[in-house]
C-alpha cells in the first residue's frame, strides 16, 4: 500500500511538472541588432528569450532554435515611450463629445484627472502601438485655467487595466493665455505664486470654510505631491525668458521636479537649465516660429541643449496632431534630430530610456533579464522611416498588429479578390 501512494505521488507530481511545462509560453527573438538601454553589453547577441512574458535570456542564440517571429535585418528595442500626448483624450477634435483634452469648467483645475476621461479603446491607441509606442505621458491639457490637471501614464495594449499611473504628474500651461489669467505673463506667474503658495501651507490656509489665495481646497491638495518632489510639475513654455523666470520659482521650491514641455529657446539658457538639474521635452521639428515665444527656436536645439548637460526627452507636438492620432511619428522626430547633430544612441534614448526615467518608470525603457517584456521587433532601423514593427509585447504579453487603419486597408483594398467590400453593392 506504502508503495502504491508513493507511486500515486510521483505519478500527480509528474503530470504537474508535465502541464506546467505545456502551459509555457516561450519565444526566440532573433536580431541582427539588439538595443537593451542597458549597461550589459548586446554587442555579439542575437537573440532575446521571453518565457510566460519575462525576458529570460539575452546573448546568443540557442543551437537549432528556431525564431519565433521570422524576418531578415531585424531590430530588438525597447519600446517606444511618448513624454507628451493627449491619446485616448480625443477621438474627433471638432466633436466636443469626443474630445476630453481640456475643459472649459473654470472650477476644477489642479484635481481634474487625465484617467478619468482616457479611453483606452480609442482607435488612436492601436495605431500609435502599431508605430513601436508601447507607453505614453497622458497630459491633460490646460484651458480657462493654467492648471491643466492630473496626468497619467498608461502603456498602449488597449486594455482597461492599461494604466501605469494614474497620478503621474501634474500639467500647467504657462503660455499666459488662460481666461483666469487674462493672457498676460505677468498674471500667470503671479497666479501660479499664489498656487504653489495655497499648497504649501494647505494646512493652515484652508482651516475656514474660505478657499485660497488662488485655489480651491480640493485643487490645493491635488497640488501638495508636487512640492515634495513626489510627482513632477510639467510647464509649457517655449521662450528663455519665461524659462528663467521659471527656474527662479523652482530656486524657492527647491524640492520641485520641475520638468519644461516646448523650450523652443531652450538652448539660450541651457547652462541655466543644467545648472538648477531642470529636465525639457523638445520637438526636434520645432524650427519655424508659430508664435512670439519662439523667435529663437531653431533645429539644432536638441543637441545643444543635451550638449550643455540637460537631460532631454523628445516629442512630436508639430501640426500633425503628433500629440493624439499621430502619435507614432515620434520615431520619424527623433530621426530628424540625428540629422541635426545627435548620435543615433542619443535620439533613439531620448524617446525611450530618458522619457521613462523622467516619469519614475525606468524600466519601461530597457530590456532586462528578469523583467517583463516591453519591446518592439523591427523590420530595420526604428528612426528610419520605411521602418516598422513586425511584432510587439506589452507587460509580457504579445500584441495584436491590429488596428482601425490596417482594417479599413484590408476590407477596401481591390487587390484582395474581386467581390465588392462589405456593404457595397456590386
Amino acid at each position: 500500500m506504502r508503495k502504491f501512494f508513493i507511486i500515486v505521488i510521483i505519478f500527480v507530481a509528474f503530470f504537474h511538472v508535465v502541464l506546467a511545462s505545456a502551459q509555457t509560453k516561450t519565444f526566440v527573438l532573433k536580431g541582427e541588432r539588439i538595443i537593451t538601454n542597458t549597461a550589459q553589453a548586446s554587442s555579439g547577441s542575437d537573440v532575446v528569450i521571453i518565457v510566460d512574458g519575462i525576458v529570460e535570456q539575452i546573448g546568443k542564440s540557442p543551437d537549432g532554435s528556431q525564431a519565433s517571429i521570422p524576418g531578415d535585418n531585424l531590430w530588438i528595442t525597447p519600446g517606444i515611450f511618448a513624454p507628451f500626448s493627449t491619446l485616448g483624450l480625443v477621438e474627433v477634435s471638432g466633436e466636443s463629445a469626443t474630445n476630453n483634452i481640456n475643459s472649459a469648467n473654470k472650477t476644477a483645475t489642479v484635481s481634474i484627472r487625465a484617467a478619468d476621461s482616457f479611453n483606452p479603446k480609442s482607435t488612436a491607441v492601436a495605431v500609435s502601438r502599431l508605430g513601436g509606442v508601447t507607453h505614453t505621458a497622458v497630459v491633460p491639457g490646460a484651458r480657462s485655467d493654467l492648471f491643466g490637471g492630473l496626468g497619467m501614464i498608461v502603456s498602449t495594449s488597449g486594455e482597461f487595466n492599461s494604466a501605469v499611473n494614474e497620478a503621474a504628474f501634474i500639467y500647467v500651461n504657462y503660455y499666459g493665455n488662460s481666461d483666469k489669467t487674462g493672457s498676460t505673463k505677468g498674471a500667470a506667474m503671479a497666479f501660479l505664486r499664489s498656487a504653489l503658495s495655497d499648497a504649501a501651507n494647505y494646512n493652515t490656509r484652508f482651516e475656514e470654510v474660505n478657499d485660497g489665495d488662488a485655489l480651491r481646497r480640493a485643487d490645493a491638495n491635488a497640488l501638495r505631491p508636487v512640492l515634495n518632489g513626489n510627482i513632477p510639475l510639467l510647464i509649457g513654455a517655449d521662450q528663455a525668458i519665461d524659462i528663467l523666470n521659471l527656474l527662479k520659482l523652482k530656486s524657492e521650491y527647491p524640492k520641485l521636479n520641475m520638468i519644461i514641455i516646448g523650450a523652443a529657446e531652450g538652448w539660450m539658457v541651457s547652462d541655466e537649465l543644467a545648472n538648477a538639474n531642470v529636465a525639457v521635452v523638445v520637438d526636434p521639428l520645432e524650427n519655424l516660429p508659430s508664435s512670439f515665444d519662439q523667435i529663437a527656436t531653431r533645429l539644432d536645439n536638441v543637441k545643444r541643449l543635451m550638449d550643455a548637460g540637460v537631460t532631454t526627452a523628445i516629442m512630436s507636438q508639430t501640426a500633425t496632431g503628433g500629440t493624439a492620432h499621430n502619435l507614432r511619428l515620434i520615431t520619424q522626430h527623433a530621426g530628424n534630430a540625428v540629422a541635426a547633430g545627435l548620435t543615433w544612441e542619443q535620439a533613439f534614448e531620448a524617446i525611450t530610456l530618458t522619457p521613462a526615467i523622467m516619469f519614475g518608470q525606468p524600466k519601461l525603457g530597457q530590456i532586462r533579464i528578469g523583467e517583463k517584456a516591453n519591446l518592439v521587433v523591427w523590420d530595420g532601423d526604428p528612426l528610419e522611416a520605411t521602418s516598422a514593427p513586425v511584432a510587439i509585447f506589452i507587460d509580457g504579453k504579445l500584441q495584436s498588429m491590429e488596428s482601425r487603419q490596417t482594417k479599413l486597408r484590408d476590407r477596401y483594398n481591390p487587390a484582395k479578390d474581386n467581390k465588392p467590400a462589405y456593404g457595397y453593392q456590386p
